[in-house]
């Protein structure tokens, strides 16, 4: 498995930049309050396609309201672009909120710090994409409507086990979609490192 070296090339792979990802659209100044229900946060009225439109956060419904996944609500929450009221309608600090969205999703802590890593370096990311890709990453600037995903991303932790048929499996969902696997595996100090995965490098662990 080759770890992949920072490029000047942008589209390549993730390399750090200061500050966050630049915005498509510009954001309200006050956060939008949305509700958490049932473990999910749907964004309702113009804030729902504002929102969307600012960076490609969530899936539109057809009735024009706006779901957002885990890692998508803790970093606009951690941002200060939506503020989360809980059943009892308090507002959740960052603790709480991760605390109420983890009991949903096992993992969340580790798919968080990833998304929010890959955000960070500016890249258009999506959630999901078939069983055991977590990420589909987009070359920054990208419109998602127009453009496709570049890389499958799975994340993991540091030293938690990866099976080589899973590993199989993922590199062959990426070949089948015409995407490169790429490995985020966070260690115990929070930082990300990302390693690209070729059927080569599969071949050579089964050996």
């Amino acid at each position: 498995m080759t770890e992949k070296k920072p490029s000047d090339e942008p589209a390549e792979e993730p390399e750090e930049e200061e500050g966050e990802e630049e915005e498509q659209q510009p954001l309200p100044e006050e956060p939008t309050v949305v509700k958490l229900s049932r473990g999910r946060v749907v964004v309702t009225g113009e804030a729902a396609k504002t929102l969307y439109d600012s960076g490609y956060y969530g899936s539109i419904e057809a009735s024009g309201n706006l779901v957002l996944e885990p890692e998508e609500t803790l970093l606009l929450a951690r941002r200060g672009r939506i503020r989360v009221l809980g059943p009892k309608g308090v507002a959740l600090d960052f603790p709480d909120l991760l605390q109420q969205l983890a009991k949903k999703r096992s993992g969340l802590w580790t798919r968080y710090l990833v998304y929010s890593d890959l955000r960070s370096r500016g890249y258009v990311v999506r959630t999901g994409y078939g069983k055991g890709v977590l990420f589909r990453v987009y070359p920054r600037g990208a419109k998602v409507n127009e453009a496709t995903a570049k890389y499958f991303v799975c994340a993991i932790s540091e030293g938690t086990p990866l099976n080589i048929a899973e590993l199989e499996a993922f590199s062959k969902q990426a070949q089948q979609n015409r995407k490169r696997l790429m490995l985020a595996v966070l260690d115990r100090q929070g930082e990300t490192t990302y390693y690209l995965v070729s059927p080569a490098d599969i071949a050579l662990e089964n050996q």
